[in-house]
Parts: structure tokens; C-alpha cells; sequence
């Protein structure tokens, strides 16, 4: 038996849950050694998180009572679902969390020519004070090159949905892009950074 079959089985029998949706590695098959197993189960009369190790993988699973979605929410609270895997739903109750979240992810607007513009000034004002060699200037080097993957997607008008995703997205579609970004961040010289954001500067 698998570790994935063998925790859900846990789950099962643990919390006898009425939804169970699997999201992260374990739903888009990228886990690694050292990944989490994360998910959302309905089930129980109270909010809980199980961060059980089961079959040498340490869990990081969400409960919500069934109560919690009988009543209007905020759908941006579990907007890690909108791609996870719903291996169990006895009434449709998880179907319809995953179909509201992803309703919520298509109304948030893009960012705007003006904000994408600013966003690019700042990438700019940051990579002048990495020159200084300092603490602080390291600090905003770090800062720069995590938030530009972030901008990247804003100048491409699609949606961010956290840096394991966007790289992924970014090798299998943008090959220029994934080299020049992956050569700033392995390599951490100035003209890296330097070439990436002149790049984001160029497609914007």
C-alpha cells in the first residue's frame, strides 16, 4: 500500500469524514522526501489540524466541521484547494468548496499597466541597494529576487499561486525566463540580478 492510500485510510478512520481533498505535492505528484502530506477534510464538530507522521510523512491536514460551509464564508480561506484532488465527498459538499474558491480566484482583478509599472520601479530602486554590500543590501537582494517571481506573473497577467507552481510553470512554458531567473538566484552576482530584472523590464 502506498503512503498516500495508507494516510488516507487514516483519515478515514480517524476523523470518518465527509470530504476529504488532497492538495500540494501529494496531489500534483511532485512530493519528495521531505514532503508534507497536506489536505482538507470535513468531518467532526470542530476546527482541528493533525500533524500526525504517518507512514514516514508528516501531515499537515486541515479538519472544518460540515457547519462551517452550511453558512456564507470566505472563500479565500481555502484557496489552496482550487487544484487539489477530492479522493472523497459523500454529499458534494468538497465539489462545491473547491467550485466557490475557484469562482473567488477568477473575480480577483490583475494588476493594473500602473501597478505592474511601479512594481518594476521597485525591483529597480531594490537592485540599486543590493549595491551596497552591506546586511541590509543582502536583505533586499534576498527580497528582490523572491518578489520579482511574484511580478513576473503579474506582467503575464496570470494568476501566482506560490513559488513551487510558478517555477514549475515558468520551465515548462518559459524557457528564456526559467534560465535567466534561475541563473540570479543560483549564481547571486549582480549582473544576474541585474539581467533578470532588465528582463522583466523588457516584457513588461
Amino acid at each position: 500500500m502506498r503512503s498516500t492510500d495508507k494516510i488516507i485510510d487514516y483519515l478515514e478512520k480517524t476523523y470518518q469524514p465527509e470530504s476529504i481533498i488532497v492538495y500540494g505535492s501529494f496531489a500534483d505528484e511532485s512530493a519528495n522526501l521531505n514532503s508534507d502530506f497536506d489536505a482538507l477534510i470535513i468531518a467532526g464538530k470542530e476546527k482541528l489540524h493533525d500533524s500526525s507522521f504517518v507512514d514516514g510523512v508528516v501531515l499537515d491536514v486541515f479538519a472544518y466541521p460540515p457547519d462551517q460551509f452550511l453558512s456564507e464564508y470566505d472563500p479565500a480561506e481555502f484557496a489552496q484547494v482550487w487544484d487539489g484532488k477530492i479522493i472523497l465527498d459523500k454529499n458534494g459538499m468538497g465539489e462545491r468548496l473547491k467550485k466557490n474558491v475557484l469562482d473567488y480566484i477568477e473575480r480577483i482583478p490583475l494588476k493594473t499597466e500602473e501597478d505592474i509599472s511601479q512594481e518594476i520601479k521597485w525591483c529597480e530602486k531594490m537592485l540599486l541597494r543590493t549595491m551596497r554590500g552591506d546586511v541590509e543590501g543582502y536583505y533586499r537582494w534576498h527580497w528582490v529576487l523572491c518578489d520579482s517571481l511574484e511580478i513576473y506573473f503579474d506582467i503575464k497577467g496570470i494568476h501566482y499561486y506560490g513559488p513551487k507552481k510558478a517555477l514549475r510553470f515558468m520551465e515548462e512554458s518559459d524557457s528564456e525566463a526559467f534560465h535567466i531567473y534561475s541563473k540570479a538566484l543560483l549564481e547571486f552576482n549582480q549582473e544576474g540580478l541585474s539581467d533578470w530584472i532588465n528582463y522583466l523590464k523588457t516584457i513588461f
